[in-house]
């Protein structure tokens, strides 16, 4: 072999071959982690609304209600709400919502009412209490 054909076209092969495998691996990597930020911005915006769900049900047990089904109550200027719904066998639920990007998220309790006085058109005011392992995060049906 003579050397002084050689011009390194075998090393400029090489070290092309070496480019664009480290080009593939980082073009992968960056698809990998575009797919992992937006998982993670999911699952972000999954746990503040199930914060929020879970305020509404703490806020909610401090309430005065008129224990109608369906009565939803909103604090001002909050970003969740809690709503009375009548359950099977005569038990209350209170529902927590939360305002998810995709859908909201809903968490139950059951709880009991108990009268504490009138509200100014005569209905009953009730305040909650909630029931022990009363925790749902379904509807109960």
């Amino acid at each position: 072999m003579n050397t002084q054909s050689q011009r390194g076209g075998g090393s400029l092969a090489a070290l092309l071959a070496v480019l664009f495998t480290g080009m593939a691996a980082l073009a992968a990597w960056q698809r990998f982690m575009d797919a992992s930020l937006a998982l993670i911005a999911d699952e972000q915006h999954y746990l503040s609304a199930f914060h929020q769900a879970e305020s509404a049900l703490s806020w909610g047990t401090g309430q005065c209600w008129r224990g109608e089904d369906g009565q939803c109550l909103r604090p001002p200027g909050g970003n969740f709400q809690a709503c009375l719904l009548a359950g099977a066998r005569g038990r209350w639920i209170l529902r927590g919502h939360g305002d998810g990007v995709a859908e909201p998220v809903y968490l139950y309790r059951v709880v009991a009412m108990r009268p504490v006085g009138q509200l100014g058109d005569g209905a009953t005011s009730w305040r909650l209490t909630p029931l022990p392992a009363g925790w749902l995060d379904y509807h109960p049906g």
